[in-house]
């Protein structure tokens, strides 16, 4: 392929790469080629699945930094060993310990225990409370509970007295691990370890190694040292050293922007005049008590942003950012009760309108002029240039880019093949060098410190796109993490604020804007796509900070600028070198990290002599499968194996050494596979060929069972050849690969049916199962969601229930939740009795009773199914159980069911007509906690309504709500030409019955 001439930045003479002007062509590393397939190395799988690996296989210290799951892992980890603490503790059931540093870390730690898991969980945070505790009552605390947190102080006393002792604790988790270093509870604890023959599995846990500045030596003598205390070896995940491990590395600039000259002078007007206002703020001498708002608050942040934003944009956005705050202000001046703190809202008002009137003397606010940007903006808006896409002058068609996946387009794959069709190539497809019409090929992200300079310089973005051609291709939005925060209470304002912020970041996902200009809020833990663009405007200032925006930028040709003032540029180096010896250190510490220079290496000479291919028919060109293209194919099949867009499927292959220095490896699959077993190679010369000889053994395995297809791909599982013979899409969408398991991507599979509900349907005098539905209303809707006021009802408060009959017994189900108007209701399956036998007339009362559930109430039957529950796959009846007599023990309820059928609603809609002569009479006790069919509307299938409330002080006179009548009575009349016989009859406050 013949690349354009490479276009370079002219920054200190870096060049800048970017995906128009990568010799691989423009559609290499687009962020539409997410989900690359990996052929030399399998799929890596999420951190915290390998870092709870690597906790399950040994004592480990885990490296994460805050926020990104540390007692998350170590609640995985606590589940993952359960079973050894599930059991009785006088009989040798053992427990997990959880240190924390102090006492209000406790509960928090106790929280989340709770929340992810159904264990019983003890809080021991005073010391002063256990101290006096008997070794009895520490006895009896440890056979009511499985999952112990306690300070480390409590846990101290604890040990030293024996109350516990090591060999009955299976886990040792440590938070904050890292204070073990210096002299600590910690570290007394790991002495008694120490001197211990049988000692527990221990989890540290730390962030805060990398917290603020550290030397790089010290940090590897911290982490050794560590390790040593703790008797663990220490794992960063992932995260925190910019790797998917196995994705380039993007090529890291620092620019600098040179200094600010102000010809104007209105840069040094604006600048002295915000730092006065701000003195005089400052200055103010106001008494203020602890209890109340400080009334120079609010004017000193707005002015110190205002501020900031002149500083890092210039002059132009200041005047932006004034107009924006003034507006805001507004809000503020309006609901300030309080004289003092008005008086100093609208100091800053007025200011702010200064500031806005001086800026108007050298430019006119509508159109941008670049004289007044900081040389940052500058230098930003020609980095963007450079992302232009190529024209698509030859473009004649969207042909080119609907065909791209057909046989005569060459694409860029690692296939031997691929060298004869060049020549072809280049004569007839002049202009596969041109992006697709679809997409740009722009996908960044700008860091700035402030939520302001986010918000302006978006706003400067898209005026700069509107005045200059080269830049009309952004489609930038910013997002500023207001409102994303996880804990703090939720009101209106900030759902919509955060309803907005999820909008941003969906477009930005589905690339329909390019740019996205974030705080640092972006940095961790929002869910983003690779990105081939990342510009720090703000210089990071620590490690965690530089790692954190550097690793969005993920895609394989991507670039990561930092943009520098010349005064800062030395210090910056210096800072530079350090976060890239940490990284070095952190990377030899990331669990399993593989050296990728080596991976790389020349695929295994001539492997057919190693081990002999796959080859599916003795012809010359038939499908094979050798040790150099095997992984590839397992990673292909464990990604067409279904899943949901929030699972992530991926092969796991562990590599051993044998003492005669062979290795050997085992290959697991995703539970999802119907090749559940492992697979085990055989041993060979080095781990990487017994990764690759395991990987060709289970394809065999898998084209043998029917996954994999005679040309050797995946056997899929979609719909969309059915969809294709029906014509039911457009021809848009078929170019875009759905999600997995979202409407574009059917799936379908053969329905399984449990083995106990198989030929389960109860026979005449044959012995049953009875199992009763248990119904808790365990969370209550909340009143702010309860928008009609209406009374809740939890289900257990009557004591009329459901039950399943069977002719087999059910095995234990755990609890679920079910989601109702009233709220969260648990359900449970309990056995009521057994083993005891109904006769004919009874079970036909109760097999027609459930077909009336489910064919007139729920309405379920369609016209293809008939109802044949003896012939059924699946059959047993639902049923209304009822405390029955004068017992207080639940039974099949005859009475009600043979009440049903008498009912009206069985008989028909009564054809009762009402005349002035002989009138409807209300009766009260009728309507209360009934259902009632209008029946003078939807005649084939009547809509039901439940009666919530009947409104005694309303009649058909009343006012009616909306200005069309003028009564209910007219409205009757008009719509449904219904004479009402009685006027004086109460209205009914009705609620619609959906069939869930």
């Amino acid at each position: 392929m013949k690349s354009p001439a490479l276009q370079s930045l002219s920054m200190a003479g870096l060049q800048l790469m970017t995906p128009a002007s990568s010799p691989m062509g423009p559609f290499f590393g687009l962020p539409w080629q997410q989900e690359a397939i990996h052929d030399n190395i399998y799929t890596p799988r999420k951190y915290q699945v390998e870092l709870l690996e690597a906790a399950l296989d040994h004592n480990t210290i885990v490296c994460l930094n805050t926020g990104s799951g540390k007692t998350f892992i170590a609640v995985l980890l606590t589940k993952e060993l359960s079973y050894q603490i599930r059991g009785d503790f006088n009989k040798n059931g053992k427990r997990t310990v959880f240190l924390v540093n102090s006492a209000n870390q406790v509960a928090q730690q106790v929280s989340a225990v709770r929340t992810h898991s159904d264990l019983k969980v003890g809080e021991y945070s005073s010391l002063e409370t256990t101290e006096s505790w008997t070794k009895e009552k520490w006895s009896q605390e440890f056979s009511k509970h499985q999952v112990l947190v306690m300070t480390c102080h409590v846990a101290l006393t604890v040990l030293r007295n024996e109350y516990l002792s090591l060999s009955n604790i299976n886990l040792l988790v440590f938070d904050e691990c890292h204070l073990a270093i210096q002299d600590h509870p910690y570290r007394e604890i790991m002495k008694i370890c120490e001197d211990y023959p049988s000692c527990p599995r221990i989890l540290g846990l730390t962030a805060s190694i990398l917290n603020g500045k550290c030397d790089p030596a010290e940090l590897e003598e911290k982490i050794q040292k560590l390790e040593k205390i703790l008797k663990s070896n220490a794992e960063t995940a992932t995260d925190l050293v910019v790797l998917d491990r196995y994705t380039s590395q993007p090529c890291e600039i620092v620019v600098d922007c040179g200094p600010y000259t102000d010809k104007s002078g209105l840069y040094g007007r604006l600048l002295k005049e915000l730092d006065e206002a701000l003195t005089f703020l400052n200055d103010c001498n106001i008494s203020v008590h602890s209890k109340e708002r400080d009334s120079t608050l609010i004017s000193k942040q707005i002015l110190s942003d205002c501020r900031a934003v002149l500083v890092v944009l210039g002059p132009w956005c200041a005047d932006k950012v004034a107009g924006m705050m003034v507006r805001e202000l507004q809000k503020y001046i309006k609901h300030e009760q309080e004289e003092l703190h008005r008086k100093f809202l609208l100091f800053t008002d007025t200011f702010l309108r200064k500031i806005h009137a001086l800026c108007e003397e050298h430019f006119s606010p509508a159109s941008l002029d670049l004289k007044f940007v900081t040389p940052k903006v500058i230098k930003l808006l020609e980095i963007l240039r450079k992302y232009k896409p190529y024209e698509r002058q030859q473009f004649e068609s969207v042909e080119w880019y609907n065909n791209r996946n057909q046989d005569n387009y060459v694409s860029w794959s690692d296939s031997e093949d691929d060298d004869e069709d060049e020549e072809i190539e280049e004569k007839e497809k002049p202009e596969t060098n041109f992006p697709s019409p679809f997409t740009n090929i722009l996908c960044g992200i700008i860091f700035v410190e402030r939520r302001y300079t986010a918000v302006v310089l978006n706003r400067l973005i898209k005026e700069a796109g509107k005045q200059d051609p080269e830049l009309a291709y952004i489609s930038s939005n910013f997002i500023t993490g207001h409102g994303i925060g996880k804990n703090q209470p939720r009101n209106k304002q900030m759902e919509v604020e955060f309803r907005k912020q999820e909008e941003v970041l969906r477009k930005f996902r589905a690339h329909e804007t390019n740019l996205l200009i974030a705080t640092s809020i972006v940095e961790e833990g929002v869910d983003i796509p690779k990105c081939n663009l990342v510009v720090r405007f703000d210089l990071p200032t620590e490690y965690r900070s530089y790692v954190q925006s550097k690793g969005r930028a993920r895609a394989p040709i991507s670039n990561y600028i930092m943009l520098a003032d010349t005064d800062k540029i030395k210090s910056f180096e210096e800072d530079l070198k350090t976060y890239k010896a940490i990284e070095k250190i952190l990377r030899n510490k990331c669990s399993k990290s593989i050296d990728t220079s080596e991976t790389e290496t020349e695929p295994v000479v001539d492997d057919d002599d190693v081990f002999p291919p796959y080859v599916l028919r003795p012809d010359e060109n038939s499908p094979r499968v050798t040790i150099n293209t095997a992984i590839g194919h397992i990673n292909r099949y464990c990604a067409r194996l279904p899943s949901d867009p929030f699972t992530h499927l991926a092969p796991k292959c562990k590599t051993r050494e044998l003492p005669d220095h062979t290795f050997y490896s085992t290959l697991y699959l995703p539970i999802n596979s119907p090749l559940r077993a492992s697979i085990v190679g055989p041993p060979m010369s080095c781990a990487r060929l017994a990764e690759r000889v395991v990987a060709l053994i289970c394809c065999e395995k898998l084209h043998k069972i029917g996954e994999l297809d005679d040309h050797l791909m995946p056997v899929g599982k979609e719909t969309v050849k059915y969809e294709e013979e029906l014509d039911l899409h457009d021809e848009e969408e078929t170019s875009v690969p759905g999600r997995p398991g979202s409407t574009k991507r059917r799936q379908c599979y053969p329905k399984a049916i449990p083995e106990c509900l198989r030929d389960s349907y109860p026979k005449p005098d044959q012995p049953c199962y009875l199992y009763v539905i248990g119904m808790v209303l365990t969370t209550p809707l909340p009143d702010e969601l309860n928008f009609r006021r209406r009374k809740l009802y939890p289900p257990e408060d009557t004591t009329r229930c459901f039950g399943i009959l069977t002719a087999k017994p059910i095995p234990q189900i755990p609890h679920f939740p079910v989601y109702t108007r009233s709220g969260e209701v648990t359900i449970s399956i309990e056995l009521k009795k057994s083993g005891f036998t109904l006769s004919l007339q009874m079970l036909e009362l109760i097999t027609r009773l459930h077909q009336y559930i489910f064919s007139h109430i729920l309405r379920l039957e369609k016209p293809a199914l008939e109802f044949k529950p003896t012939e059924a796959d699946s059959a047993y009846c639902v049923l209304p159980l009822n405390v029955v007599d004068d017992s207080s023990t639940l039974d099949i309820d005859f009475k009600f069911m043979e009440d049903i059928e008498k009912s009206e609603a069985r008989t028909g809609i009564p054809s009762t007509q009402y005349t002035k002569e002989m009138p409807f009479i209300f009766k009260l006790e009728d309507y209360q906690d009934a259902v009632i069919i209008p029946r003078y509307r939807n005649f084939d299938q009547p809509h039901r309504f439940y009666v919530a409330d009947v409104y005694t002080d309303l009649t058909p006179l009343s006012k009616f709500p909306s200005p069309e009548y003028e009564t209910f009575a007219e409205y009757y009349k008009t719509k449904y030409n219904l004479d009402l016989t009685n006027l004086n009859q109460p209205l009914l406050d009705v609620d619609h019955t959906s069939s869930r």
